[in-house]
C-alpha cells in the first residue's frame, strides 16, 4: 500500500486522552512511518479541548475535530451505564468511528487505532498483499460478539428500514443465533483495536445509519460489529490478520497501558 493510502484515526474522551499520552510515544518510536501518513483525532468536546489533544500528540499532519457534531448536541446517546458493552459513553465514542471518517478522511483507507494499543516493533508492519483483493476491512480476528443478539438486532434493523436501504435489497439476513442462555455469540469476525477500513465502504455505513437512526448514531453500539455485519451482508471481503504478530499489543486497562508503554519505550527500535 502506498505511503499516502491511509489516515490514522483515533477517538478520545478524558479517559482515552490519558491513555494516549502513554501509548502515543510508543507509536512514534516503533512505528515512525505513521508520521508520514495523515492523522485524524476526534474528541468528545464536552470533556477534552483541541489544545489538550495537540499537547499530547505532536504529529506533523494532524487534524482535530470535535465530536459529536455540535449541530446535534441535544441528541443523547442511549445505553446502560452499568454495562461494559452498551454504556452511553462507549456508544458515543464508537459512533464517531463511522461518522467522522466518512466525513473527514480523504485517503482510500483509514486505520483505527485504540488508545490502549502499544507499539513494540516492526515499523515495516503492513503487508501490501492484505489489500491485493481490495478488502473493505483488514483487522485482527475475533471469535465472539457481545451482546449475543447484536447481529439479530441488525437483521431486524434492515428488515424494519427496507425502504431506506434499497442497496441491501436482495441480500440475506445473517441469522446468527446465540446458544440459549449464552452471554455472547460465538462466530468468526474481526475486532478493531487495530484495523483498516475502506473509506468508501465506511461512507456507505454512515449513510445507512444516517437515514435510519438519530444524527451521529448507529443502529447498534458497536463500530466494528456494525461494519463487519455490513461487509458480510454485502458480500464484501473482510481480511483477518494477526496484528499481534506485527508489533502491536492490546491492553485493556490504564495500569497495563502505562506499564507496557514504559517497557516498550525501553526497547531498541527495529525495522
Amino acid at each position: 500500500m502506498k505511503e499516502s493510502a491511509f489516515t490514522t484515526v483515533v477517538g478520545v474522551d478524558g479517559k482515552h486522552l490519558n491513555q494516549l499520552s502513554f501509548s502515543w510515544p510508543t507509536w512514534k518510536r516503533h512505528k515512525p512511518a505513521l508520521l508520514k501518513r495523515p492523522m485524524l483525532i476526534f474528541h468528545d468536546y464536552r470533556q477534552v479541548l483541541e489544545s489538550q489533544v495537540r499537547k499530547v500528540v505532536d504529529h506533523p499532519n494532524l487534524k482535530v475535530v470535535p465530536w459529536p457534531n455540535p449541530l446535534f448536541q441535544d441528541e443523547e446517546f442511549k445505553g446502560n451505564d452499568s454495562d461494559k458493552w452498551t454504556n452511553r459513553q462507549r456508544n458515543r465514542m464508537l459512533c464517531g468511528f463511522i461518522h467522522i471518517p466518512a466525513q473527514f478522511v480523504e485517503t482510500p483507507y483509514w486505520l483505527k487505532l485504540d488508545t490502549d494499543v502499544v507499539a513494540v516493533g516492526r515499523n515495516n508492519w503492513i503487508d501490501p498483499e492484505w489489500f491485493a483483493k481490495q478488502p473493505v476491512i483488514v483487522a485482527h480476528p475475533w471469535k465472539f460478539t457481545k451482546p449475543p443478539d447484536q447481529m439479530l438486532w441488525l437483521d431486524d434493523w434492515v428488515r424494519q428500514n427496507a425502504d431506506h436501504l434499497p442497496f441491501l435489497a436482495g441480500t440475506n439476513p445473517l441469522n446468527l443465533f446465540p446458544k440459549k442462555g449464552s452471554q455472547r455469540l460465538g462466530h468468526r469476525r474481526i475486532i478493531s483495536w487495530c484495523g483498516f477500513f475502506g473509506t468508501n465502504f465506511t461512507r456507505v455505513c454512515a449513510a445507512a445509519a444516517s437515514v435510519t437512526c438519530q444524527p451521529n448514531h448507529l443502529p447498534v453500539p458497536s463500530q466494528d460489529g456494525f461494519s463487519w455485519y455490513m461487509a458480510t451482508r454485502l458480500g464484501q471481503l473482510v481480511q483477518p490478520v494477526n496484528l499481534k504478530c506485527r508489533g502491536w499489543q492490546h491492553w485493556g486497562t490504564q495500569a497495563n497501558v502505562e506499564k507496557y508503554s514504559a517497557l516498550a519505550m525501553e526497547m531498541e527500535k527495529n525495522s
